[in-house]
Formats: structure tokens, C-alpha cells, sequence
């Protein structure tokens, strides 16, 4: 043997990615991603190769099979990988890895000529060798048939149960609240808890002021959660609730929840949505609305924005409602004495037979009816549209000109059926006593103090105490106004 006097270059030990992906058992394999990497430290042990802690790459809840779904554990490995820092990858399937030709492309064009090999407990490959490119691209083929396959089994699936008016139960808590398992079946006591939540909502109170008061008498969520504003509103909106569909206009299989009769199910549902979304809308002005009856609700005449409750600056101890607008600030009023002057005016309406007798006057029928009736035209319409959008005589202007048309006759009559909640808020509060007033939650007499009158405070004509009643207009609520 000839001896060079040079001392052998020692070989570096294997340095080996770990990749683990979990995508929510979709494809039936529930083996978690620590699990994963538990296995593969093993399959590298087997192989003397070492797995750097920061070599281990976990994708939890990723899908490899969506096109837009974004892998971050992944690309950090493709980073290192360009880096040189990784001589192999080690993975519990090769399905974990890729489940799309363009990833595995990827991977091959950034391991290129850098001998990676690729292990797995059933095998292992060399992503620089043809023959191994060749069989990972079979591979990598066959996974994305079997994805497409069960992608689309899946679609017929759920359009199967859309046509027969079925949805998945869902939900963290396995069902939706209201309902059994099987997403069909009413849970009496639930039901009823619900349409008291509707009834409370529709008389004006706040859906944070219900959750705390069905936190506190006990009542479980569906998850064992307490239940909270968001919760409360969240479950009110679902056309669940009125039988319908998700789309909220195809009819579902299960009986409503807000009312035995379907249509008028369907009107209330529409009315507590309309207060839902509409008292959202209503506080984009920063205030503390639930603290005082009339925070944000005043008007300002010079400014026109809301009044807000402000605090006197040499005697703490008074407060009242005033224009907090940068550049005005010139209106002010007594808390007191603006609250005493405006129940006192809500109160006498509240007691007019007058007034009664035109709110109990026969009020629009069917308009649940009407609703469902526009929103079928309007799905056959945009139906037949497809079929005719590429027909060069069918212009596409009159095509839209139609569906809108639709659209503003289903808004209109829901703006009816949101007529009808204040319409009926007062009519429950109808001869209401000052002592009565007073033991109304706060949120329901914001509401009857919006339904009756609007309210626009001008500057005070002279210094000093009292109350001008001059200078505040009380305009009341027509009966087209929301």
C-alpha cells in the first residue's frame, strides 16, 4: 500500500429533515405529527443519520393537496434544503411530503445535484437518481388521482345532501345548538331558549347583556363554553333557525326553530337579523353606550353627531350629554334633565290610543312568502343566465340590469319585515307606566327611545340653569323609518 502522508477527510454524518404534516385526518390517517416525527427519528437511527432539532419540520393542519393552502414548515424546509444545510429527508409516507406533481418538481429543481436521498419506513430513494425521479413522479401522480377522487366523491356527497335539505351537523360541540346529533332533531329545551333569545332581542335588548344572564343562570353551550356577544349573535344569524339552508333561501329538511309556522319562522328570523345587524352598525361612534340611556343618540343640530356623555370640567360631579366633534363642541345638556324631558315624551306616546291604533292597523302579510318566492325568480333567473351568457345575442348589461332588479325587491321586503320588529317592540310597550320604564333593561329602552322619536339638541340661548325644551327637536319616528 502507498501511503500519501495525507490523513483521510472524515466523512460528515448525515444530516437528515424530519417532515411531518397532519391535514385534519382527511384522508383518513390520524397519526399525529409528533408521532411522525417520533417514527422518523427512528427510520434515521436505522440509518446512523442524525435529525438536528432544528432540521424537524412539522405542517400541522396543512393540506398538501389545495393549491392556494400555504405550508410553512415546508417552504422553511425548501429553504434550508437550497441552503445546504439538509443531505436527507425523512418522512412517515411520502404522501406526508407531496401530494401534487408541481411540489415534487419543486423539490427535485431545489435538491438538484445535491445527492439528497429521501427515506421513509418502507424505502428509501435518491432525488439526484432517474430511476428514483421516475417512480416518485408515478407516485406523486397517484396520490393527486386519489385526492381529486375523494375531492369529488366528497362534492357529490354534500350536493346529494343539499338537494335533500341536509347539511353536515357540525359545529366544535358535534351539533348546532337547538338541535340533536343528527342536525334534524329539536332539543326542546334549547328551542325554547332560543326563541326567548329572539323575543329578548326583538324587545331591544343587547345580545351581551343576554349572554351574561344565560352564563349566570348556567345555561351550557353546545362546547361547554360560557357564552359571550359574539356567540350569542353568531347562532341568531343562522338561517338554521328559520329551516333554512346555509344560503339562507332553499328550504331544509329539519322544522324551524323560531315558530311552528315556517313563514312566520322566517319573519322573525329576518327581523332579529335586521336588529342584529343594524344595532352593529349603530355604534361606530366610541362611547359608553350601555352606561346611559341616551349615549350617542342625541343628535348635535350644528355638527350633526351624536352626543356623547361628558363630564364637566370644573364640577366632576356633574355630567350630561354633549358634542365631543373636534372644531363644534357646542351643545350640552343636563343628563337629567334631557332623560326626564325625552321618557316623559316616549311615555306619552307610548300611551297615545292614537298612535296604538295605527301601529295595530293589519300590517303587511306574506311577506315571508314574498321574500321566498323573489329569491326562487331570482336563482331560476341567474340559472337560465348561465346557459345563455355566451349567446351573442343576449346582451350582458340587460343580464345584470336583471338580476339587480331582483335583488333590490328582496332587500325591499326585507326592510318590511324589519319594519314589523319595531312595529312590534312597540306595541308590547304600549301604555307603559314611568314605574314600568324603570325596570326595563337598559337596551330595550334605547330601543323604544330610537323607535319613537329622533332627537336633535341645538346651543342654548341663555347662561345659567334650567332647561331650554326649545332647544331640542323631538322628531318622531315615521312609519316607513326603521
Amino acid at each position: 500500500m502507498t501511503h500519501t502522508g495525507k490523513a483521510p477527510v472524515p466523512r460528515r454524518p448525515v444530516r437528515a429533515a424530519s417532515y411531518c404534516r397532519l391535514s385534519l385526518a382527511a384522508m383518513d390517517d390520524t397519526t399525529k405529527v409528533d408521532d411522525q416525527d417520533a417514527l422518523n427519528h427512528q427510520v434515521a437511527e436505522r440509518r446512523g443519520w442524525t435529525i438536528p432539532p432544528e432540521l424537524v419540520f412539522k405542517d400541522n393542519s396543512r393540506s398538501a393537496w389545495q393549491r392556494n393552502r400555504k405550508r410553512p414548515a415546508w417552504d422553511a424546509m425548501l429553504q434550508a434544503i437550497d441552503r445546504g444545510e439538509v443531505d436527507a429527508i425523512v418522512v412517515y409516507h411520502g404522501d406526508r411530503l407531496v401530494r401534487q406533481p408541481w411540489d415534487l418538481e419543486l423539490l427535485l429543481n431545489v435538491a438538484r445535484d445535491k445527492g439528497i436521498r429521501l427515506a421513509s419506513p418502507t424505502g428509501e430513494r435518491n432525488l439526484d437518481d432517474p430511476d428514483d425521479q421516475f417512480i416518485l413522479r408515478i407516485e406523486a401522480a397517484a396520490a393527486c388521482r386519489e385526492s381529486d377522487s375523494t375531492s369529488r366523491r366528497q362534492k357529490n356527497e354534500h350536493r346529494r345532501r343539499r338537494e335533500k335539505g341536509i347539511v353536515r351537523a357540525g359545529g366544535r360541540g358535534g351539533r348546532a345548538f337547538g338541535f340533536e346529533t343528527d342536525g334534524l332533531t329539536h332539543r326542546e329545551a334549547e328551542v325554547e331558549l332560543i326563541r326567548e333569545c329572539a323575543a329578548r332581542l326583538l324587545a331591544g335588548e343587547g345580545a351581551g347583556a343576554i349572554a351574561r344572564d344565560w352564563t349566570a343562570r348556567g345555561i351550557p353551550s353546545v362546547t361547554g363554553a360560557q357564552w359571550g356577544h359574539g356567540t350569542i349573535k353568531k347562532m341568531m344569524l343562522r338561517p338554521r333557525l328559520a329551516g333554512l339552508m346555509p344560503d339562507g333561501e332553499s328550504k331544509a329538511a329539519w322544522a324551524p326553530v323560531l315558530d311552528d309556522d315556517p313563514a312566520k319562522a322566517r319573519e322573525m328570523w329576518e327581523a332579529v337579523k335586521a336588529v342584529l345587524e343594524g344595532r352593529a352598525a349603530a355604534y361606530t361612534y366610541t362611547t359608553n353606550a350601555r352606561a346611559h340611556l341616551l349615549s350617542g343618540i342625541p343628535i348635535c343640530g350644528p355638527c350633526g353627531n351624536p352626543q356623547v356623555i361628558r363630564h364637566n370640567s370644573r364640577r366632576r360631579n356633574l355630567i350630561g350629554y354633549g358634542c365631543n366633534t373636534p372644531g363644534c363642541r357646542r351643545t350640552h345638556r343636563s343628563k337629567d334633565h334631557l332623560e326626564g324631558y325625552v321618557i316623559g315624551h316616549v311615555l306619552e306616546l307610548l300611551g297615545d290610543p292614537g298612535f296604538i291604533a295605527r301601529l295595530e292597523a293589519p300590517a303587511d302579510d306574506g311577506l315571508a312568502a314574498e321574500l321566498a318566492g323573489l329569491e326562487a325568480r331570482k336563482a331560476e333567473t341567474e340559472n337560465t343566465l348561465r346557459n345563455l351568457v355566451d349567446n351573442p345575442h343576449v346582451k350582458p348589461d340587460l343580464l345584470v340590469a336583471s338580476i339587480t332588479r331582483f335583488a333590490e325587491q328582496i332587500a325591499a321586503v326585507r326592510a318590511r319585515i324589519a319594519l314589523s320588529s319595531r312595529r312590534r317592540l312597540l306595541i308590547e310597550h304600549a301604555g307603559l307606566t314611568e314605574d314600568q320604564w324603570g325596570g326595563l333593561p337598559l337596551a330595550t329602552r334605547r330601543a323604544l327611545v330610537t323607535a319613537t322619536y329622533r332627537i336633535t339638541v341645538w346651543p342654548a340661548r341663555k347662561r345659567g340653569p334650567g332647561f331650554e325644551a326649545e332647544t331640542v327637536d323631538l322628531d318622531p319616528v315615521g312609519e316607513d323609518e326603521e
